[in-house]
C-alpha cells in the first residue's frame, strides 16, 4: 500500500508498484506450471523469463541506486519537488507499458545480452527473488523521500555511458516491471 507519509511524486510511483504488486499476485495465481515455462513462440519470452529479466535488471540497478542514494545523503534533506532529467523522463516514458494496436505492440527495443535470462527457470525461485528485489526497490523509494535522489546520476546498466537521475531511475523501475507484467499476462492470455 503506498505510504502517505512522502511526497506526492514519489507516492506516485509507490501507487504503482501496489498496483505491480496486485497484477502479479493475480498472474502468478492464475498460471498453470505449464503455461509458467511456455513461450508462445520462439522470438518471445515466457512468463519465467519476464521475471527473470526483472530481477536480472533489478540485480544491476539496487547497487547502482544504493551508491548514489549515499551520494544524495551528503546533499542535505529532499526538494519540495524533484525534478527529472531529461534522459530520465524520456526512458521513463520509453520503458513503460508498450503502446498497442491491436495485437502489435510498438516500442520494442533488442534486451542487452546480460538481461536475457538464461537457463532453467524454476518458479519458487524466481518468485522469491522477485519479491527480494521489489522489497528492496520500494525501500530505497522510502529512503528516496529524505534526500535530494534528482540530483545524483546513475550510469544505465543497459546503455554504458548513458546517465540518469535518481528520481527518474525510480520511475524507469516500476515501469519497466509494469512493461513484463503486461508482456507476462499477453503470454497467458489476458489483457
Amino acid at each position: 500500500m503506498a505510504d502517505s507519509s512522502i511526497p506526492p511524486q514519489l507516492a506516485a510511483i509507490a501507487r504503482e508498484y501496489d498496483r505491480l504488486d496486485d497484477r502479479v499476485r493475480r498472474l502468478v495465481a492464475g498460471t498453470s506450471d505449464e503455461r509458467w515455462d511456455r513461450r508462445p513462440d520462439p522470438s518471445s519470452w515466457s512468463v519465467a523469463e519476464c521475471f527473470a529479466h526483472l530481477n536480472l535488471t533489478s540485480a544491476a540497478m539496487v547497487p547502482r541506486l544504493r551508491t548514489a542514494w549515499a551520494e544524495a545523503r551528503a546533499l542535505g534533506p529532499a526538494p519540495a519537488r524533484f525534478k527529472a532529467s531529461i534522459v530520465g523522463a524520456i526512458l521513463a516514458a520509453m520503458v513503460g507499458p508498450l503502446p498497442r494496436i491491436g495485437r502489435h505492440g510498438f516500442g520494442r527495443v533488442k534486451t542487452p545480452a546480460p538481461f536475457i535470462p538464461q537457463g532453467a527457470l524454476p518458479r519458487e525461485l524466481i518468485m522469491k527473488e522477485f519479491g527480494e528485489w521489489q522489497a528492496a526497490e520500494r525501500a530505497l523509494l522510502r529512503e528516496a523521500a529524505s534526500m535530494p535522489v534528482d540530483r545524483v546520476r546513475i550510469e544505465s546498466p543497459f546503455a554504458l555511458g548513458m546517465f540518469y537521475d535518481g528520481y527518474s531511475s525510480l520511475r524507469i523501475l516500476v515501469r519497466h516491471g509494469l512493461r513484463h507484467v503486461d508482456q507476462a499476462e499477453r503470454v497467458v492470455g489476458r489483457p
